[in-house]
């Protein structure tokens, strides 16, 4: 039976918005992300599970209290060290809610073994700080040599890693000079030797490439390639410096500043001299494109030749040629002076013609006369023949003399 209340008007109506579960969630996670900064929190590892996608879940605990935490798989790859239970760690972490399930739970960025947390933290400032002075940035970045003549190894004659780069760079490049920059790579003086090595290998100016090189270790061991001193001396070389320092998964300050990092000092010989089994197939293969190249362009002359032959003709004939072209000018020449004298023959005969219109006796054969005074003078108006003066009239067939009595001018 339904209770009557559920229908009951003196039930007061809810005034406050409803809100999804999802939408609780959501702003419950965006209230604690935004009051909690990015921060380290230290416990001991328990309930740690590895999923098969390479994140791992598991509870930092102290002796009064719990939480969830979730480090996902591309920041688990950088760790460099497997976590284990028990293990009493620092985690750098971001408060949240994980909404599905509306657990509280901490991502984690990093984490490091107890009594890291503070060392960690200088790296994180020390790599904010250089990284804001342009030391990282790839623009400066030299190229490496493709083969180097000299190599310049800049790390302590005990370590191991000397030993596997010798034996790297004499079975892949036998050919090269190398030169030992000692220096130690750990401890309190190893800084300021660091530096000075690599000042010097450019003072020297002998290497074509200088290889930075030390096995792994803990953040601790490996913190003089973290110094800002020698992160600075990388920068300023004017020799490209590769750098091989510790495992693949240590990462310090000196790689981030060097010209090419390679994962281990093994890899950084082998970056910096390529394998004389390669090189030879490579130059093997040039060798054979070189000779397909010359054959070719043999090929392609003697095509050429042969056309150049197929052309050309033998003297008599080239003579024979010019011959018949001679002959052809010759007849368009008499050609061309047979119209020309044509040509001029009809201009002359109108020369004539109008030469013959302008002739002065022509009109006196018409009954015109040329009528001129004592002097010479022609005669045009008879103001120029005053009453008895002479005139002289000259006819088509004599010439009569004449005296003026009368003039009289036209109306």
């Amino acid at each position: 039976m339904v209770s009557s209340t559920l229908f009951d008007d003196s039930v007061p109506a809810i005034e406050t918005p409803v809100m999804s579960v999802s939408d609780l969630n959501a702003a419950v996670r965006a209230q604690l992300e935004s009051r909690f900064p990015v921060l380290w929190v230290e416990g001991e590892i328990a309930q740690l599970t590895l999923a098969s996608s390479g994140h791992m879940y598991f509870s930092l605990k102290d002796a009064g209290a719990q939480v969830r935490c979730a480090l996902f798989r591309t920041r688990a790859a950088r760790l460099g060290w497997q976590p284990r239970q028990g293990d009493k760690v620092r985690a750098r972490v971001q408060v949240t809610l994980y909404e599905a399930r509306g657990e509280f739970q901490l991502t984690v960025e990093t984490l490091v073994k107890g009594g890291l947390g503070a060392l960690y933290e200088r790296f994180l400032r020390l790599k904010t700080e250089l990284e804001g002075a342009g030391l990282f940035d790839p623009v400066r970045k030299q190229a490496l040599p493709p083969f180097p003549s000299t190599i310049g190894i800049i790390t302590s004659p005990q370590a191991a890693a000397l030993h596997d780069v010798m034996t790297t760079l004499s079975r892949r490049a036998p050919y090269a000079r190398l030169i030992l920059y000692p220096t130690l790579v750990q401890g309190a003086e190893a800084t300021a030797q660091i530096v000075q090595a690599i000042e010097r290998a450019n003072t020297h100016g002998e290497a074509d490439v200088l290889l930075l090189c030390r096995g792994g270790g803990s953040l601790e061991d490996l913190w003089s390639f973290n110094e800002a001193a020698v992160v600075r001396a990388i920068a300023a070389s004017r020799l490209p410096i590769i750098a091989g320092i510790g495992h693949e998964t240590d990462t310090t300050l000196a790689d981030l500043a060097a010209d090419v990092r390679a994962p281990t000092p093994t890899a950084a010989a082998e970056l910096i001299a390529p394998d004389k089994s390669r090189l030879i197939t490579l130059i093997e293969t040039n060798q054979r494109r070189l000779q397909q190249l010359v054959v070719r362009s043999l090929d392609d002359a003697g095509m050429k030749l042969d056309g150049y032959a197929a052309r050309l003709r033998s003297p008599a004939a080239l003579l024979e040629r010019q011959q018949d072209r001679l002959n052809q000018y010759q007849t368009r020449l008499m050609l061309w002076s047979q119209r020309a004298l044509e040509r001029e023959h009809r201009r002359l005969s109108e020369l004539g013609l109008r030469l013959q219109a302008l002739d002065p006796n022509q009109p006196l054969k018409r009954g015109y006369a040329l009528i001129t005074d004592a002097h010479g003078h022609l005669i045009d108006s008879i103001h120029k023949a005053p009453v008895h003066s002479q005139v002289q009239l000259r006819l088509a067939d004599g010439k009569l003399q004449a005296s003026i009595v009368s003039a009289e001018a036209e109306t």
